[in-house]
């Protein structure tokens, strides 16, 4: 975990293999904890569309 001094903004770095839905609940309970409006997100999942990278996907053979 990474935050500047005021604690702005947070960066957690979590191994792919954990899964999408578990990350995503994890973050939620975490935000819904918190007394300050929090907005969370993925970085480096998706391109500048919204289109999925698929990078976390093996390539096809």
């Amino acid at each position: 975990m990474e935050a500047p001094a005021d604690r702005r903004f947070i960066v957690v770095t979590v191994p792919a293999a954990a899964g999408f839905p578990a990350v995503e609940a994890v973050m939620e309970t975490w935000a819904a904890g918190v007394s300050v409006l929090v907005e969370w997100g993925f970085s480096n999942v998706f391109g500048p569309d919204g289109e999925p990278l698929n990078w976390r996907e093996a390539p096809e053979a």
